[in-house]
């Protein structure tokens, strides 16, 4: 059985050094997914890379909320045009046998 792990969110802004209201602004944009447990608000560790990348997108480029949107689904999409595109090549390669 797999464990699973979440962090709170005021560990994650501490360590990140940014506000709380940045991750509910997120949340909002329905870009992560926050639980509450016992009177706190936590993050699955799934979310962390994803969370990590949008802190970075924000404080180092200076890409608002609506561009973070806008990038997430843009990447989504890519990943999902990949995962495609690999299907393809592997059914193109039975067919060359």
């Amino acid at each position: 059985m797999m464990s699973t792990y979440y962090i709170t969110i005021k560990d994650f802004c501490s360590s990140h050094d940014i506000e709380e209201s940045f991750v509910f602004s997120l949340r909002e944009f329905e870009l992560v997914t926050l639980e509450l447990k016992e009177q706190e608000l936590y993050i699955h560790q799934e979310e962390l890379p994803k969370l990590e990348k949008m802190v970075r997108l924000y404080r180092d480029l200076g890409i608002n909320l609506e561009g973070l949107e806008a990038i997430y689904y843009l990447l989504e999409r890519v990943e999902q045009m990949q995962m495609e595109v690999n299907q393809l090549k592997n059914k193109l390669r039975r067919w060359e046998d």
